[in-house]
């Protein structure tokens, strides 16, 4: 039988969860959340990471002493029950299968801005499918590409917030907190779905190199940096708008460019880093849910379709090819938001039940 082969390093598994990480929650999000909390979104950001990092924390432990393709579904398998694994597997594929669907429809979105001639579902539907062949053909393929999205999307960023540090209007800091610790919280319990992604290296532990050591470095290295880089973010793009012009904002990062820079060039650099983050997160997405899908099946309870491997790409290609074409098929139906909040719901429930399987584990693990 062919076998996962175990092709990520260190550097690929960070990448692969940053890649999740940074996307729609810092091109998109940060202009809504700035809206509930005024500049103290500064303040939402760090509590959201500091919330996320308890989470981090169960991956960490989890990943550390289990070393299989699927994530949360085999952490709750093994740890709690199969029945657990169960309701865990097919939550998490759920949620972020819609996720991707809902992804590659913000991504359309962006193309089409720039390409109005071109119809969204049909740039939606297409972008799913050229990263499905990508995934199919290797995993260390996807993993160089997904690296050079998160250098270029990290770069500019980077960029945003040199140039931005030196133009800051210090008078939009005052007043801090306009809607008190109400917005503030409001604000972090938004910012919190844009750090999950951390523990996407888990689902395919199979296929990284001396994992027990590399996936929780990575997921550590992942938060620590995307923090970092979102902290910094928040800093530069209030100091250089008013938070009410962003309230509404789908290009809060682009606006405060246009507001607070003027500096043309950089403002088509970040929106161009948009549309690649997003490719990135679509990427990592799809990576997660076809090997959760293929863990699931190797235990009987997908078909088992989903756990046959390729002989020349070592990938389990029809797990990937399969749950690509149920994402791609989901833009067809159009709008996806209300949907998109059950997914969020669906992942909270995944992260409580990971949460629980940790703290069984530590408990129980003999001293």
């Amino acid at each position: 039988m062919t076998e996962l082969r175990r092709n990520l390093s260190l550097f690929d598994a960070t990448a692969l969860a940053i890649g999740a990480i940074v996307g729609a929650g810092i091109f998109v999000i940060s202009g809504v959340a700035a809206g509930l909390a005024g500049p103290a979104v500064i303040l939402s950001i760090i509590i959201a990471g500091i919330v996320s990092s308890f989470t981090a924390y169960s991956f960490v432990r989890l990943s550390s002493k289990i070393v299989e393709e699927g994530g949360p579904y085999v952490y709750a398998k093994i740890v709690i029950s199969p029945f657990t694994g169960f309701i865990t597997g097919w939550l998490w594929l759920f949620a972020n299968i819609v996720a991707g669907a809902t992804v590659s429809l913000g991504l359309a979105s962006y193309v089409s801005s720039l390409l109005p001639v071109i119809p969204i579902v049909p740039i939606a539907i297409s972008s799913i499918l050229i990263l499905v062949i990508l995934n199919i053909v290797g995993i260390k393929q996807s993993s160089i590409f997904n690296a050079v999205l998160v250098i270029l999307k990290l770069s500019a960023l980077a960029l945003f917030i040199v140039i931005g540090f030196s133009h800051l209007n210090f008078s939009l800091y005052e007043p801090f907190s306009p809607n008190g610790i109400k917005g503030v919280l409001s604000s972090a319990a938004l910012i919190f779905f844009a750090y999950t992604g951390f523990g996407r290296p888990d689902t395919a532990e199979e296929e990284i190199k001396d994992p027990k050591h590399t996936v929780p470095r990575s997921i550590v290295l992942a938060l620590v940096l995307s923090s970092i880089v979102y902290i910094l973010v928040g800093i530069v793009s209030t100091g250089l708008i008013p938070y009410q012009k962003v309230a509404n904002s789908g290009s809060p990062i682009t606006d405060a460019i246009e507001y607070g820079i003027k500096i043309y060039w950089l403002k088509i650099f970040v929106s161009f880093a948009a549309i690649v983050a997003t490719v990135s997160v679509l990427l990592t997405t799809i990576i997660g849910v076809s090997r959760v899908s293929f863990a699931m099946a190797r235990d009987n309870l997908l078909p088992k379709i989903f756990s046959k491997m390729h002989k020349k790409f070592s990938t389990p290609y029809l797990a990937i090819l399969i749950t690509g074409i149920v994402m791609a098929i989901l833009p067809l139906f159009g709008n996806l938001k209300q949907t998109a909040n059950v997914t969020n719901f669906g992942s909270l429930l995944v992260y409580a039940i990971v949460n629980t399987t940790a703290m069984i584990m530590i408990t129980t693990a003999p001293q």
